[in-house]
């Protein structure tokens, strides 16, 4: 694991960790072990045996678009979209994996290759209700690309890796943005909500790695 922060011990003192994360004094040294631990580099166009679109309050119809036509090139025989709940769920009554899916189809992925896994309301789940979906359409990958915003891929990886130990995991992320500011490894520390968003998923990591929820890299 990276070296923690100088008031790492005082942040966890509530195993509910905010979105953001006030956070200010980050030595150089800090900001790199912190940049290295949240994000992971992505790769532009893999192929895979699946890919897996991770939940979010936010969909990027960009990257959706991108990995749309990855599918329409025969990168991916299968795409499972997960997520029930969040901010899109509560405006529209409809699960994130099913607005997901729509738009999927809307770009040109044939609707028999999207798996759909609509239960999940965090992370974890979405991966761990995820299996039961692909035990029963016989899907075993030995490789896997997932999408996920840049900030979130560290904590992704680690949750796949914990449930998918062997297999060959391949990162494709996007930036996400708040409040016009873009979540980006080369500058997150330099904006307050950025830098908030991205200690905050540090935290995470450290608290999910001691309770065995994500696996340690």
């Amino acid at each position: 694991m990276a070296q923690f922060p100088h008031n790492y011990e005082n942040d966890l003192k509530n195993r509910s960790i905010p979105r953001e994360v006030t956070v200010e004094g980050l030595s150089p040294e800090e900001i790199e072990n912190i940049t290295q631990t949240v994000f992971v580099t992505s790769d532009l166009h893999p192929a895979a045996d699946l890919l897996f679109i991770f939940g979010t309050s936010t969909i990027d119809s960009d990257a959706l678009e991108s990995v749309a036509r990855d599918c329409q090139q025969e990168h991916f025989p299968k795409v499972i979209v997960t997520g029930l709940s969040g901010r899109l769920y509560s405006e529209t009554g409809k699960p994130v994996a099913h607005i997901m899916r729509d738009e999927l189809i809307a770009h040109g992925v044939p609707s028999d290759l999207i798996l759909v896994q609509d239960r999940s309301t965090n992370t974890l789940e979405d991966v761990a209700f995820s299996l039961d979906v692909l035990e029963k359409h016989s899907i075993s990958p030995e490789s896997i690309a997932f999408l996920c915003k840049a900030h979130h891929s560290g904590r992704c990886l680690r949750t796949l890796r914990k449930f998918f130990p062997s297999q060959t995991l391949l990162p494709v992320t996007y930036l996400a943005e708040y409040e016009g500011v873009k979540v980006s490894k080369t500058d997150w520390y330099q904006h307050e909500v950025s830098r908030g968003r991205v200690y905050g998923e540090y935290l995470r990591i450290i608290e999910y790695s001691k309770r065995g929820n994500i696996a340690h890299l």
